[in-house]
């Protein structure tokens, strides 16, 4: 697992106990704008600030998400982030349709009853064995994170998800594909398993982006080969070996989604302008796709170049 860390100014939750210890009243609590109550009986004082530990890229979902799970583990320590809480920690990749805002969490506890508004309580089986730290933070495992989604997405954006957990996206590599596989079947309740299988099975490493995968989901879905992800080209003229985003190494074809920052940036332009150079002495094409990108056009030209370029012609 990658723990790059940065520190950020997050406001503590604490209780009514807390509170009090502290000499702020109830009515503090009640009447000044400073103090947030974000469960009965747990408040953040926004103008009291703590550097905490957190992901490099964690971002005001990831901090909020945080704080209200930092909260309710004030009163049930126990609590492990689950399901769509426990995918925005680790940094996973969520299509924009689940916007569900509730804090899901899962318990070891039979006895534990919980019931708050916005809290969204489970309790599996075995969960004991089936949590991991990030940053002294339990989520539930990636397998159990994976098979509780599966009835909210898609089959591509399971394996977008799959991708990331197994890249270096996020925090991770948190997983190998092979484990992944493995550990998500071993679990006894799995809705949609065939297409969970179906999902994890066109799982790749190394992926970078949630646009590699849908970029390299949109070939194998219009009839072209499987790119592979990230191959090597080593470049003598620079004694450096260039990974494109996918490619067909057997037709020296490669492929690459371009985001906003390569047309902002100049120095990610002229970084641009020598790779191209770079992949063309050693024969090879590199072709670009953006957002706006007309597809019909680049499928016609990628065809073209394939043929042109098989060892039957």
């Amino acid at each position: 697992m990658n723990q790059s860390v940065a520190f950020k100014s997050v406001p503590l939750p604490f209780t009514a106990a807390e509170a009090a210890e502290r000499g702020i009243t109830a009515y503090a609590l009640t009447e000044h704008r400073r103090f947030n109550q974000i469960y009965r009986g747990v408040w953040v004082d926004i103008e009291s600030l703590t550097d905490v530990p957190t992901p490099h890229w964690a971002d005001h979902e990831w901090l909020e998400t945080w704080l209200y799970m930092t909260g309710i583990r004030r009163l049930y320590p126990d609590l492990v982030a689950d399901h769509l809480t426990a995918a925005r920690l680790y940094g996973l990749p969520l299509p924009s349709h689940l916007a569900d805002s509730r804090v899901y969490v899962a318990t070891p506890s039979r006895n534990l009853r919980i019931n708050r508004p916005g809290l969204v309580v489970s309790r599996p089986t075995s969960l004991a064995t089936e949590w991991i730290d990030l940053l002294r933070f339990p989520l539930v495992t990636i397998p159990r994170v994976v098979a509780s989604l599966a009835p909210l997405l898609s089959l591509d954006e399971l394996v977008t998800l799959g991708d990331a957990a197994v890249g270096r996206q996020a925090s991770g590599p948190y997983i190998t594909i092979g484990r992944l596989r493995a550990d998500t079947d071993k679990l006894p309740r799995v809705p949609q398993r065939r297409k969970v299988r179906k999902a994890l099975a066109r799982v790749r490493r190394t992926v970078d982006s949630p646009k590699e995968t849908w970029l390299r989901l949109w070939l194998i879905d219009h009839d072209f080969p499987e790119p592979i992800v990230h191959p090597a080209v080593y470049s003598p003229i620079d004694d450096y070996v260039l990974h494109p985003d996918l490619g067909y190494p057997e037709l020296r074809i490669a492929i690459e989604y371009e985001g906003d920052h390569h047309r902002s940036s100049p120095e990610q332009y002229a970084h641009d302008i020598r790779r191209r150079e770079l992949f063309e002495a050693e024969g090879w094409v590199l072709l670009r796709v953006a957002k706006r990108s007309d597809m019909d056009s680049f499928a016609r030209r990628l065809r073209h170049l394939m043929t042109e370029r098989s060892p039957s012609c």
